[in-house]
């Protein structure tokens, strides 16, 4: 019977499915860092705060339909909340039709669903609520134990057992627990956060250790190549800033001497900035953590010419 029908509405019901996941990710990207309940809370206005219809809450369609707008305050409805349910739409079509309903579907819709609230929370707020960390870390070791016994195929290079989740999760801790207490010891501060730390524990369970310990060194290497970006535009930002100061020879009244003041302002303002910045680190994990998921095979063979 499911033979008979077409692939297109297997196509339509994985992009709804999607649709509606990107709804969900949208409240805990809004209530997790308000420490929220995520679950049996009714969706709301959060200017508001009037419960939401259902009919003005389906995804992508109410927002157009609204044109943007809360139906009751008419308070703006932020542009992510379409963008995150359409990208996610479009991401579950594509491990649809590459994999259809298989265990490589399972686990990325799973970790699609736990890593883009941390990619934007992060990125946010510069947080990783505990229950995606640690709650990812559990849920990736239960898979595992289904792997572990199930054995099912997998194209994706993830743990392949219990025993591999549980070196993954001791590799993520060594490492990021390592430079935690190194930074701490030295610098007296935090080299990196402890939500860091929880949500390697995370991608070791479900990657495994040979797979974390490639995502952990591709995070690495793309929060270093980005680091070098933000600090340069930055600094253009600050020469910006500099050059208006040109404007202040037009004004009648010690120009010079109201100059200095306002650059002595900004140069100390840099510098504050530039000491007590802190970029999201968990973004550049999840890069990481999606670039080994697809791609460790070739990295091995490329670098290590064999299986770590």
């Amino acid at each position: 019977m499911i033979e008979n029908i077409s692939p297109i509405w297997f196509y339509i019901a994985a992009f709804i499915f999607g649709s509606i996941i990107g709804s969900f990710i949208n409240v805990l990207i809004y209530r997790l860092p308000l420490e929220m309940d995520v679950v049996f809370k009714p969706s709301f206005c959060p200017k508001c705060k009037t419960p939401i219809k259902w009919y003005h809450n389906i995804p992508i369609l109410s927002y157009l339909y609204l044109r943007g707008r809360c139906a009751y305050c008419k308070g703006e409805i932020s542009i992510q909340y379409p963008i995150v349910e359409f990208i996610t739409a479009v991401s579950f079509l594509f491990f649809y039709m590459k994999f259809g309903l298989s265990w490589d579907f399972m686990i990325l819709v799973l970790l699609y669903t736990i890593s883009l609230p941390i990619l934007v929370i992060d990125y946010k707020y510069r947080i990783i609520p505990d229950e995606l960390s640690i709650g990812g870390a559990i849920l990736g070791l239960i898979v595992s134990i289904f792997y572990t016994f199930k054995m099912p195929e997998s194209n994706l290079f993830i743990s392949n057992g219990l025993v591999d989740s549980f070196l993954g999760i001791v590799v993520g801790i060594m490492i990021f627990g390592g430079i935690y207490v190194v930074s701490f010891i030295v610098f007296r501060k935090e080299g990196i956060g402890l939500g860091d730390l929880k949500f390697a524990c995370t991608i070791g369970a479900f990657l495994g250790l040979s797979s974390s310990v490639i995502a952990f060194f591709l995070s690495f290497i793309y929060g270093s190549l980005f680091g070098l970006i933000i600090m340069a535009i930055k600094r253009i930002k600050t020469r910006k800033k500099l050059k208006l100061l040109s404007s202040l020879n037009n004004l009648n009244f010690s120009s010079d001497y109201l100059s200095s003041i306002v650059r002595a302002y900004i140069y100390i303002n840099e510098i504050d900035e530039l000491k007590s910045s802190y970029i999201a680190f968990g973004p550049y994990m999840v890069l990481g953590m999606w670039t080994s998921m697809f791609l460790s095979g070739f990295i091995i063979e490329a670098f290590v010419g064999g299986e770590l």
